[in-house]
C-alpha cells in the first residue's frame, strides 16, 4: 500500500487523490493512530470513529490557515487527531501526553488550522454561527463548518445555536458525528430520535421543522457516501445539517468489549488490551466517592445521585448499575443536572451531583440561582479540583476557589484526605444532621490517595467544622488547603533542616466560609504564616485569610503560595508546581527571602 499519509504536507494536497486513494489514506490514518496512541496514551475511541469523516471534510471543503477559505470548528477536540495529521502535525504525535507536547484537543495555540480551543462541549454551533453571520453580512465567501458529536448536541449552548442558525441564510454546515456515545453511552430524547428504526425520516422532520436543511449519511466510514453529502452541503444556500453515523473505536477490535469503547486510555497493548485504563491505577478519591454513596443508597431510598455524562471520572459506574432508578446519567447537560437536582430536593430527597470541576463551571448560574439562593440541600461532589493532568489548560480545577467563593451562602469543603471525604459525605446524608442543611460543594483532587496518609493524620479525627492540626510547631504556621497537605509537610521538613524552626501544619479543609473559630487562635500565636493552595492567588483562600488577619488586627505576616496569573499549561502536577512556584522548594526559597535572608 502506498504511504499517502507521509506524502501529505498540506491539506490541499488531499484533493489530488481518487476515491480509492482516500479510502487507503483513511486506513493508513487509522493504523497510525492505533500504533501511536497505544504508545503515548490519548483519546482513541472518538478519533478512530471520525477518520473517514474528517478526510471527506478536508477533501470537499477548502480548509486553510486562520479560517481563510472554508473554516472548520470542532466541538470537543478529542475527535481532532485526523485533522491534526492532515494539517502537518504528524511529527508532534510522539509528544502527546508530554509536557509541552501536542495537545489532546484542538488548540489555536498549536496550529493556524485550529481556530479555537476545543476542549469543552456544546460550543461549536454558536461560535461557527458567529463567523458565518459575519461572512453573510460582509459578503465573504466560504462555508463555516461545525463538527459536533451527538452527545455534545444536548448541551444547552448547542440548542441555543440551533435556535439561532435557521433565522438567517448564514453559510453554516453543522456536521453531526453520531456514534451514540459521549464518554459513556448517550441517553435521552435526542439519542432516541437519532437511533430509532426510521431515524432518517424522523430526524429530517425535526431538523427541517426548525428550518435547517438535512442530509443523512448512514455509514460514515464509506467515502463514497460521505463525499456526495459534503458536496451537497457545500453547494447549499443557508444553514444545513449533515448527520453522519459512525462507530466509536472503529478498527480497534478490543474497543468493542471495553467500557466506553476506549474513550481515553493510558498506553496499552492494541492486541491484548493489557494496560487499558482511563487514568493511572491505584487508590483514588473517586473510588471513595463511589463506595460511600453506594453504602448510603443501600440503606436510604431518598438519596439520588446525578452525573452529567462523567460517571467514570466520579467513581459511580458500579453505583449506577446497582441503583439504576436513583443514580442517573443525565447526559452532557451540566445545567440540567443542577436544575434537576433542585427539583429532586424540593420533592424531599437528598441529592448528590457528581461533576468534574472543569465542567462544573458550566452550571455556575444554576448553583447561584437554583441551589444557593433557595438554600436547597443539594451536594455537589466535584472531582479533579486542582491540577488535572494533560487534558489542557481549560481542564484544570485551579479556578474553583475564585468561582465558588463568589456565590453567597454556599459552603465549600475541600476533602484533601480520604478520611475527610468519607466523613463529609456521611455527614451530608444524615437527616437533620449538623452538616446536612442547605447546599454544599465538596471538592476533591485528581491524584491518588497518598499511601502514607494514615501515618501523618492525627489518630483521632477532628470535628469537620475545624481546621485539623496535622503537625505541631511553635515557630510559625503552614496552612495547607486540602490537596497541598503532603507538600506542606515536606515544606515543614525542609524548613526545619534549614533553620531548626518547627512550623505547625494545619489542614484547612474549608474554602468558604473560613473556619474562623478554629484558625483564629492559631494565627494569634505566630508571627509567620504560609498558605499553600492550588488555585489563583487573587481569589483564593490565602487572600481571604489575609483579610481576616487585617480585620482582627493581628500582627502575623502571611506568605501566600498560589498561582499568580495566566492559564497554566497541561502537564504533570509536580512539574506544573515547579513552573508556577508551588513546589515545596520554591516556597522554601520564598520564605527564606522574605523572613530569613541570612539563614
Amino acid at each position: 500500500m502506498r504511504d499517502y499519509l507521509r506524502q501529505l504536507k498540506y491539506p490541499r494536497e488531499i484533493k489530488s487523490l481518487s476515491t480509492i486513494n482516500l479510502s487507503d489514506l483513511s486506513d493508513e490514518i487509522r493504523k497510525y493512530l492505533i500504533n501511536n496512541i497505544s504508545k503515548t496514551g490519548g483519546h482513541i475511541g472518538a478519533n478512530l470513529g471520525v477518520v473517514e469523516l474528517t478526510v471527506a471534510i478536508h477533501y470537499c471543503f477548502d480548509i486553510a490557515p486562520s479560517g481563510a477559505g472554508d473554516a472548520l470548528f470542532f466541538d470537543v477536540g478529542h475527535q481532532g487527531y485526523t485533522h491534526k495529521l492532515l494539517t502537518g502535525r504528524m511529527p508532534m504525535f510522539e509528544t502527546l501526553n508530554q509536557m509541552g507536547g501536542m495537545s489532546r484537543f484542538i488548540s489555536n495555540h498549536e496550529s493556524e488550522y485550529d481556530l479555537m480551543e476545543a476542549s469543552h462541549a456544546g460550543t461549536s454551533i454558536s461560535i461557527a454561527s458567529g463567523m458565518a453571520y459575519s461572512r453573510m453580512q460582509k459578503g465573504v465567501a466560504g462555508k463555516v463548518i461545525a463538527l459536533i458529536g451527538d452527545g455534545s448536541l444536548v448541551e444547552g449552548m448547542s440548542f441555543e445555536g440551533l435556535n439561532f442558525a435557521p433565522e438567517y441564510p448564514i453559510p453554516l454546515v453543522i456536521v453531526i458525528n453520531d456514534n451514540g456515545m459521549s464518554i459513556p453511552p448517550n441517553i435521552g430524547a435526542i439519542h432516541t430520535l437519532f437511533w430509532s428504526d426510521d431515524w432518517q425520516q424522523r430526524c429530517r422532520d425535526w431538523f427541517e421543522g426548525i428550518g435547517l436543511q438535512y442530509i443523512p449519511v448512514d455509514d460514515g466510514h464509506d467515502i463514497e457516501k460521505l463525499l456526495p453529502a459534503m458536496i451537497q452541503a457545500k453547494s447549499a444556500d443557508g444553514p444545513v445539517v449533515v448527520h453522519v453515523k459512525t462507530e466509536k473505536g472503529r478498527g480497534l477490535e478490543l474497543a468493542k468489549a471495553h467500557p466506553y469503547k476506549l474513550h481515553f486510555s493510558m498506553p496499552f497493548n492494541p492486541d491484548s488490551g493489557e494496560g487499558i485504563a482511563a487514568a493511572p491505577t491505584g487508590q483514588n478519591f473517586q473510588a471513595v466517592v463511589g463506595e460511600e454513596l453506594t453504602g448510603l443508597m443501600d440503606s436510604n431510598d431518598n438519596i439520588y445521585v446525578l452525573s452529567p455524562a462523567t460517571p467514570y471520572a466520579s467513581g459511580i459506574e458500579s453505583l449506577m448499575k446497582k441503583h439504576p432508578d436513583r443514580a442517573l446519567d443525565v447526559g452532557m447537560a451540566e445545567q440540567h443536572a443542577v436544575g434537576m437536582g433542585a427539583g429532586l430536593a424540593i420533592a424531599g430527597n437528598q441529592v448528590f451531583i457528581c461533576f468534574q470541576s472543569t465542567f462544573m463551571q458550566r452550571a455556575l448560574d444554576q448553583l447561584f440561582h437554583d441551589i444557593s439562593y433557595p438554600q436547597l440541600p443539594v451536594t455537589i461532589i466535584s472531582a479533579r479540583s486542582g491540577f488535572a493532568g494533560f487534558d489542557g489548560p481549560t481542564h484544570h480545577g485551579i479556578y474553583d476557589f475564585g468561582l465558588l467563593r463568589g456565590i453567597p451562602d454556599l459552603p465549600v469543603f475541600y476533602a484533601g484526605t480520604q478520611r475527610d471525604l468519607r466523613a463529609m459525605i456521611q455527614a451530608r446524608a444524615q437527616v437533620n444532621g449538623e452538616y446536612s442543611q442547605g447546599p454544599m460543594v465538596i471538592l476533591h483532587p485528581y491524584e491518588g490517595i497518598p499511601s502514607d496518609e494514615q501515618d501523618y493524620l492525627p489518630k483521632k479525627s477532628t470535628p469537620l467544622n475545624d481546621v485539623e492540626i496535622v503537625a505541631q510547631g511553635v515557630d510559625g504556621l503552614i496552612v495547607a488547603v486540602a490537596n497541598r497537605l503532603s507538600a506542606a509537610l515536606e515544606l515543614r521538613r525542609l524548613w526545619f533542616e534549614k533553620t531548626d524552626q518547627q512550623f505547625a501544619v494545619v489542614n484547612m479543609r474549608w474554602v468558604s466560609p473560613l473556619p474562623e473559630k478554629s484558625i483564629f487562635p492559631l494565627l494569634e500565636t505566630c508571627s509567620n504564616v504560609v498558605v499553600m493552595e492550588e488555585g489563583f492567588k487573587a481569589a483564593g483562600v490565602g487572600i481571604a485569610l489575609n483579610q481576616l488577619i487585617q480585620e482582627k488586627q493581628l500582627s502575623c505576616d502571611v506568605l501566600v503560595s498560589a498561582i499568580d496569573k495566566g492559564f497554566v499549561p497541561a502537564g504533570d502536577k509536580g512539574r506544573l508546581c515547579e513552573i508556577v512556584g508551588l513546589a515545596p522548594t520554591s516556597v522554601l526559597n520564598a520564605m527564606e527571602n522574605r523572613w530569613f535572608a541570612n539563614v
